[in-house]
């Protein structure tokens, strides 16, 4: 064979490989085939901040809890007061795809702080419906969501009497 042919011969084979690998190419499909379509997105709507109302804390302090139903409770010296200041929990309405698994993490315990000095602890409790749960609503319509809380109090040296304020963390997960 000469070194012509040879060189036509080389140039035939290349040409046919490259063809054969055009045509794989072709024949992929896109990577993100397999993987499963978007459920859709979730979001978090703010409908009632947590409130513990009016209470005394007396001489050693303790703790105001708010339930998941908005029912207040107190421990130690705490006297619960009726002056008109309203008590609830943390409500939040949530719009996800209908039969979406959502999970709920608390963040970690907030201080919340005093108009006249001092500071809180706030302690974020269970939730309503439980962690985790599933969406059993279409959207757009919204599942209601509420969290209750602890709010640590101590001395009147340490807590004086006033406004008390800060922000909680929650994270909420799509699975």
């Amino acid at each position: 064979m000469s070194i012509k042919n040879r060189g036509t011969l080389i140039k035939c084979l290349l040409t046919w490989l490259l063809g054969i690998v055009s045509c794989v190419s072709f024949a992929q499909g896109d990577p993100t085939d397999s993987l499963p379509q978007d459920p859709g997105s979730l979001s978090v709507y703010n409908v009632q901040n947590m409130a513990f109302g009016a209470f005394s804390h007396g001489a050693s302090g303790g703790s105001v809890i708010i339930s998941t139903a908005g029912m207040r409770s107190v421990t130690g010296s705490i006297t619960a007061l009726n002056a008109g200041i309203t008590y609830f929990q943390a409500i939040f309405d949530i719009e996800a795809p209908q039969g979406a698994i959502i999970s709920i993490l608390n963040g970690p315990n907030a201080t919340l702080t005093g108009s006249n000095g001092g500071s809180l602890t706030l302690q974020l409790g269970g939730s309503s419906p439980g962690s985790p749960f599933v969406n059993s609503v279409a959207s757009p319509q919204e599942h209601q969501f509420s969290i209750g809380g602890t709010l640590i109090i101590g001395t009147t040296a340490a807590n004086p009497p006033g406004t008390y304020s800060g922000t909680f963390y929650i994270t909420f997960n799509q699975e």
